[in-house]
């Protein structure tokens, strides 16, 4: 399938080409980014034809299938700018700058009968994947689940197009704490609480401290936490997701550790915890048991694995696993978040705000 990049940034050139260059299904056939010095580096290490400008790559490459990999203000353009030129598309997370702009998206893209996919690889990863199958198999789901990103990372101190973004954290990175948290309840939320911090007083106003919690049906909670300003251990993504019988954990970012002593009961234990890239363990009591390990660049393999599952939806062999409706939930997820967080209550996804959640410009 002749497949282009549309952006060269970190997201482009260190996962989603990788990632290609690992699929025989997949023949790269173009790039464009506007940076110069962005295409002559593709250019020479790929060596694949490079444009400063989509319109012409997308004329002059062909291609049936197309990155999306710009900052996201720019993703519901370069979605449509494909869409209109008759390729299907896989587009980075955050999906667009609003829930308005997505579902624009999504609709020219049922109009014209192509597919749109969403990169939400963390939920491809076997540490995830696992985890979210895991949950869904036991009786009644989970009752609730936790997600947690403890990193120093402060927002007002990054640079290029994140360094730009007033709502940030949840917006970018947290993106993919909601979808997991989506999936593993298989719905979405019908109220948010959200209350956001830049930590230090910072004039950016970033929200380099998120808390918030989703309310599901039947009781359910959810609780989502992001501190960008944390400096203990990182934690880049942690889960806990709790059934009736059952806990289920996932931490991605690596884990190596020898414990010896009491753990949580009387009895003298001795354990091996080792995870290089992520690790998946279910508990019961005192009791655990690893179910699942990534292997060596889980984001570039997850990545590949999210390509690979669109290319055979659209031939046809098999349903479309990370669709854009699924990049909807998630925005509204988290545009419905950063109201409560400014309205100062909480935020029904159904509700008299839900005019304002759609609304609500994310990438700015």
């Amino acid at each position: 399938m002749r497949t282009a990049v549309i952006g060269l940034g970190e997201a482009g050139t260190s996962i989603h080409l990788p990632a290609l260059r690992g699929l025989p299904a997949v023949t790269v056939v173009g790039a464009a980014d506007p940076d110069d010095a962005r295409r002559r580096a593709v250019a020479e290490k790929a060596g694949i034809p490079v444009f400063a400008d989509v319109a012409e790559m997308l004329a002059n490459s062909e291609p049936e299938l197309v990155i999306v990999a710009s900052p996201p203000a720019l993703h519901a353009a370069h979605c449509m700018a494909s869409l209109e030129a008759g390729t299907h598309v896989v587009c980075e997370k955050p999906f667009a700058a609003s829930v308005r702009e997505a579902r624009a998206v999504v609709a020219r893209a049922a109009e014209l009968n192509r597919q749109v996919s969403i990169n939400h690889e963390f939920r491809a990863m076997p540490v995830f994947r696992d985890l979210l199958a895991a949950v869904r198999a036991e009786s009644g789901g989970p009752r609730v689940v936790q997600v947690w990103q403890l990193i120093d990372r402060n927002p007002a101190a990054e640079p290029g197009w994140r360094g730009q973004l007033r709502r940030r954290s949840l917006y970018e990175a947290g993106v993919h704490l909601v979808d997991l948290v989506l999936q593993a309840f298989a719905e979405t939320p019908h109220t948010v609480r959200a209350t956001c911090s830049s930590g230090d007083g910072h004039p950016s106003g970033s929200d380099a401290i998120v808390l918030a919690t989703l309310e599901f049906a039947r009781g359910r909670l959810a609780q989502v936490i992001q501190c960008r300003v944390h400096r203990g251990d990182r934690q880049y993504f942690e889960v806990r997701a709790d059934t009736d019988d059952k806990s289920f954990r996932a931490s991605f970012g690596g884990r190596a550790r020898l414990t010896a002593g009491l753990l949580r009961s009387t009895r003298p234990h001795v354990a091996v915890e080792r995870g290089a890239s992520g690790i998946a363990w279910r508990e019961r009591g005192a009791g655990r048991s690893v179910f699942a390990r990534n292997g060596s660049s889980p984001l570039v393999a997850a990545t590949r694995d999210v390509i690979h599952a669109t290319v055979q939806a659209i031939r046809g062999r098999a349903r479309l696993p990370f669709p854009a409706s699924d990049g909807v939930e998630t925005l509204r997820v988290v545009a419905a978040a950063y109201l409560a967080a400014e309205l100062g209550h909480a935020v029904s996804l159904d509700g008299p705000e839900r005019e304002a959640t759609e609304a609500l410009t994310l990438a700015e």
